[in-house]
């Protein structure tokens, strides 16, 4: 049993134990068992449940050991397949099945039957435990080596994963080289998204591209604010933003005249987005008036949008915090294209790290940049007619600011600074990404340096985004053995 299970555990080595069954115990397929010996309680971290025990399987008494799983499939994402101090496993105990197969796998190769102990419990103790299993939630992930990694030296994890750090954040500039390629063409093409032109993939890849294809202002303009409408989106809505961003492009937003900017913006941005609410369906006099101001904006630059118009239901609000409400995140999003347009965003923070030598002035600089206070209508509410309980006073905080330079502004600016072969400039933006500590954290990043053992670097954004991209990469595709730690944990 894991320490992520609401099970408690004592209760169910007790019932193994003691031997707390209402029949014959069978295995998944059909073979009866007999407990000679329960064996002893592991009391280390790692490895089976109970060592030593005595079982019969059929016409065979077996010694070895057992380990108990909260489900089958708990056997391969705990990393037992991997492990050889599984390797002497007579018997998987599970409490409930997820999955067809009768046996599991030891890293010898050897087949081990399963057990559901829960179909031989009394009918109280069964129910209790039932109504805890649906408090674990099967689908959520754990990391395989989270019981050996701590085997593994520090220093080689923190190697391989400054060196997953590094890689992502290479494939993000590559990624944004790819974007930039895309919209020089675009331009040059004079076509909109979605792309339709079947060789437009081909056409990029064959040209060769130079320093003075990369000189429009626009170009760069666009990359930064797709990619903050992307991130803005959060995971929910962040394929959306990023549509959005695509219909509602900055040459449209461009053409809005400057007076009131912000407040045209944000009536394009509602009006296109699909979110403004019927006129009718107004409950207050503050959202009454401050719908009718959108549709008083709107009607002098509706005329300039030749794009796509998206749906309400295409928007997802369920089980967000009232700050990351799509309409709270468009409304930061209106304020941050003014600053990009009219406020020269992007060559400012170009300035910035070309002026300014201290590097914690000039992160603190580009924080300035990004972070949003709240105001207005939305500061007081997180959707029409829905006020929250306390202002929100920041559209965008200093975590969010955070994650922006981190994911976008510095990939950015290195590409930026490679492709005007600025090398210096380039190598400060990589020694400023490796080194720059954030002031918040995430669940999954939480979760991955404790299980490693890294919990005092987890802010330090090379590591970072290293914990992430081992998660993606390695943890959930179960690719243990190509994993610089699981080759260590996991070898023979």
């Amino acid at each position: 049993m894991k320490k992520f299970s609401h099970i408690p555990e004592e209760l169910i080595y007790k019932i193994w134990e003691e031997k707390q069954f209402t029949e014959v115990l069978k295995t998944s397929d059909g073979t009866e068992v007999e407990i000679i010996d329960p064996g002893s309680k592991n009391h280390n971290l790692g490895g089976p449940d109970f060592h030593n025990a005595r079982i019969r399987i059929g016409n065979i008494t077996f010694t070895g050991d057992v380990e108990i799983d909260t489900f089958h499939s708990d056997w391969r994402s705990h990393g037992h397949h991997l492990n050889q101090r599984y390797n002497k496993i007579i018997l998987h105990i599970i409490i409930a099945d997820n999955q067809q197969s009768n046996y599991v796998v030891t890293q010898s190769g050897r087949r081990v039957p399963t057990l559901n102990l829960s179909n031989y419990l009394s009918q109280p103790l069964r129910q209790t435990i039932l109504n805890e299993l649906a408090k674990v939630g099967e689908d959520e992930f754990k990391m395989p080596c989270s019981e050996v990694a701590n085997e593994a030296p520090e220093d080689l994890k923190l190697k391989f994963i400054k060196e997953l750090g590094l890689h992502r954040y290479r494939k993000k500039c590559d990624r944004f080289l790819s974007r930039l390629k895309e919209l020089i063409v675009l331009k040059e093409v004079m076509v909109s998204e979605p792309k339709i032109n079947h060789d437009f993939h081909k056409h990029i890849s064959e040209r060769s591209f130079t320093s003075s294809d990369f000189e429009n202002a626009e170009i760069w303009q666009q990359l930064f604010y797709e990619e903050i409408f992307e991130a803005l989106g959060y995971s929910k809505n962040k394929d959306i933003m990023m549509k959005l961003s695509h219909a509602a492009d900055i040459h449209f937003f461009r053409k809005i005249p400057k007076e009131d900017y912000i407040a045209k913006a944000e009536s394009a941005l509602f009006f296109i987005s699909g979110l403004i609410p019927e006129s009718n369906k107004l409950e207050d006099e503050e959202t009454a008036e401050y719908i009718r101001n959108l549709y008083e904006n709107w009607e002098q630059i509706k005329s300039m949008y030749d794009g796509a118009y998206f749906q309400k239901t295409s928007w997802h609000f369920f089980k967000l915090r009232p700050q990351n409400f799509p309409t709270v995140r468009l409304a930061a999003g209106a304020r941050l294209i003014d600053r990009i347009l009219n406020k020269n965003l992007f060559s400012r923070i170009i300035t910035a790290v070309t002026s300014i030598q201290n590097n914690q002035k000039l992160i603190s600089r580009i924080r300035d940049f990004l972070i949003v206070k709240g105001e207005g209508y939305w500061a007081k509410h997180f959707n029409f007619n829905k006020a929250v309980r306390s202002d929100i006073k920041y559209f965008i905080g200093l975590g969010r600011a955070d994650e922006t330079i981190v994911n976008i502004i510095f990939p950015i600016l290195t590409v930026y600074f490679e492709i005007f072969d600025k090398r210096k400039l380039a190598e400060r933006v990589l020694f400023l990404f490796i080194h720059f500590t954030q002031k918040e954290s995430n669940h999954l990043v939480d979760e991955v340096s404790e299980v490693v053992g890294i919990a005092d670097r987890k802010l330090q954004s090379v590591y970072y985004q290293g914990m992430i991209e081992l998660f993606r990469s390695y943890c959930i595709k179960q690719n243990c053995l190509e994993c610089g730690i699981g080759k260590k944990v996991f070898s023979t």
